[in-house]
């Protein structure tokens, strides 16, 4: 088989898996007479509360009709977004969430694309379009299609010199505060104290839009926040995609666990500090700090695996970036995420022969990429062309001619 007919086969086995939740789009909108109970419904639960005045119970447990209990985790600030929701219908609110992420999905990969596009544009699009992380989108109706836009749109503020609208786009990643702080450092790396104040004010701004709803909400989001390592335990691990996931699965929930993790992610970090101080071009740098991110996250569940759209985009555009052998190593890591997220997902449901896994292999794949992305030092040629990254008194910041530039 020759490289245009394998990727003439890459290319319609992943729009034939786009077709998972089209079809299930098609299923739900014309043949079901009411809308799947998913994450999405919840949402709409919590934001007819909000808009009935019964605050005290937005950060309570929930159980739909589904039998299943789903909790509020989200900032007070995120009842003003979702307020929408609790004013329709239900079956056009879930249309309207569909909407937003497909939307919103399509438009990370245009900023994306600014930075550099990729050679193989239709095949980067399929492979985003054909994920099992597009699929859990649709189906739970989340909203990470939302949090890869605004990571996608730093990165394209990044690219362009301007550091201190890309600290503004991550200060909104307040909504989900468990991701800001690996990119809340990379801000000051990248763009020193003004656009670590862009991200401090903007994330002030949020809050204190939540005013006129009282401080005594916010105290029912530290407590709904204490429980998190409570509400993890009862979550199945391989439905997870963090390292921390699977060190639980393979130790339980213990000190061991915990003690293990922090030392990992000691030593990630050092791999990814030393790598991006190697002058290697910003998108990968970029794709390096977003890996960080999920890896070294508390709590990312498999529906949070579409910000992964931003290193795989990245990757497949700086292909000529690479040592050719370890830009394969990094497909191969990419493959073997995306099989096992389709797998445990879908293939189970459709092929109920294998049982729920005990292993949470998520954190540990990306991990690899991680790993394998910190240590492809790039060519010489890139390296010579890209900013080296030195430390100022006053911040971190890129030396070279976007180190100045500012929104």
């Amino acid at each position: 088989m020759n490289a245009r007919t394998a990727k003439r086969v890459l290319h319609d086995v992943l729009v034939l898996h786009a077709a998972l939740w089209i079809a299930y789009l098609c299923y739900a909108f014309g043949v079901a007479t009411s809308p799947p109970e998913g994450d999405w419904f919840a949402l709409r639960e919590f934001a007819r509360s909000f808009v009935e005045g019964d605050w005290k119970s937005l950060y309570s447990d929930r159980v739909l009709s589904s039998g299943n209990t789903f909790f509020f985790r989200y900032p007070p600030f995120v009842l003003y977004l979702i307020v929408p929701l609790a004013l329709v219908p239900a079956m056009v609110a879930y249309a309207l969430v569909c909407a937003t992420q497909l939307v919103a999905a399509a438009s990370a990969l245009l900023l994306l694309f600014q930075i550099r596009k990729p050679t193989e544009l239709r095949l980067n699009i399929v492979a985003v379009f054909g994920s099992a992380a597009m699929c859990h989108v649709i189906v739970s109706g989340q909203t990470s299609a939302l949090l890869a836009l605004v990571i996608a749109a730093a990165a394209c503020c990044w690219a362009s010199g301007r550091n201190t609208l890309a600290g503004v786009c991550i200060g909104l990643l307040a909504y989900k505060p468990n991701w800001l702080p690996v990119f809340g450092v990379f801000v000051l790396w990248r763009g020193g104290l003004r656009a670590g104040m862009a991200t401090a004010l903007t994330a002030a701004a949020l809050a204190l839009s939540t005013y006129p709803i009282g401080f005594g909400v916010w105290q029912e989001f530290v407590g709904m926040s204490i429980r998190t390592g409570e509400i993890a335990a009862g979550y199945a691990a391989y439905k997870e995609i963090t390292l921390l996931a699977s060190l639980r699965s393979v130790f339980g929930w213990t000190v061991l666990t915990k003690s293990v993790w922090v030392l990992c992610l000691g030593v990630l970090a050092a791999f990814s500090i030393q790598a991006i101080r190697d002058a290697r071009p910003l998108g990968r740098s970029i794709a390096l700090i977003t890996l960080l991110a999920v890896v070294a996250n508390p709590y990312a569940s498999f529906y949070d695996g579409f910000v992964l759209i931003v290193p795989g985009t990245l990757w497949l555009a700086h292909s000529e970036d690479y040592p050719a052998r370890t830009w394969w190593m990094v497909g191969a890591w990419i493959g073997a995420y995306w099989f096992w997220d389709m797998a445990v997902s879908y293939y189970s449901a459709i092929v109920p022969v294998f049982p729920e896994p005990r292993l949470s292999a998520g954190g540990l794949l990306l991990g690899g990429w991680l790993v394998t992305e910190a240590f492809a030092r790039p060519h010489e040629g890139a390296a010579a062309s890209a900013p080296a990254i030195t430390i100022h008194t006053l911040g971190l910041r890129a030396a070279g001619p976007e180190a100045n530039g500012y929104a």
